[in-house]
């Protein structure tokens, strides 16, 4: 496990290689045993295969098109650009959340939640050699898909994770050392 955590990196260039459907319903299986906080189960998932990804990049492409505030050269290049990271992917999993009520707790909760899902399902695609892509940009989860993703009324897009064999491997890079981050608390120095 210590060494999935530590070696599991962003990628953003794939083989192309199917993920097969048996593994995405697998992995969306791992990350519905994710960490949350009453038992919510806040998480929702749209599962788009290898053969559905030419849909997702026309939708993305019909969403950026729509946007008033976007010249059409860069929503071209913008579609351009998503369409050859998808090229390459075997899959992807969007993360939707279920929004209880107004509870502002209730919502982080159940949006870390969420992030533990995403986590969980990276490690699980990394443990079997798949790379992935955690991505909240609005090219992809922006209002005008959510018809694309199933998003329901109360419901928040996380981010979609992209999946796929990694083309190349990306080295693990540290910027701070854990103990710089970190304080320890001593129970002599906190009075008690």
């Amino acid at each position: 496990m210590a060494t999935a955590i530590r070696t599991r990196r962003s990628h953003k260039l794939f083989t192309g290689e199917v993920v097969p459907d048996r593994l995405l319903a697998e992995w969306v299986e791992l990350a519905t045993w994710a960490p949350n906080h009453k038992f919510t189960e806040p998480w929702r998932f749209t599962v788009v295969p290898h053969r559905a990804l030419p849909s997702l990049v026309a939708a993305i492409g019909r969403a950026l098109q729509a946007q008033s505030d976007l010249p059409a050269e860069k929503s071209r290049a913008q579609t351009d650009k998503i369409a050859a990271i998808l090229a390459g992917a075997g899959g992807a999993i969007a993360v939707r959340q279920s929004v209880h009520g107004a509870d502002p707790e209730r919502q982080r909760e159940d949006y870390a939640a969420c992030a533990c899902a995403i986590q969980n399902i990276q490690l699980a695609a990394w443990a079997q050699g798949f790379g992935s892509y955690w991505t909240t940009s609005d090219a992809f989860i922006g209002p005008a898909l959510d018809v694309f993703w199933h998003k329901a009324p109360g419901e928040v897009l996380v981010g979609v994770v992209v999946l796929g064999r990694a083309a190349v491997e990306n080295k693990a890079v540290r910027y701070k050392k854990p103990e710089e981050l970190t304080i320890w608390l001593d129970v002599p120095e906190i009075g008690v």
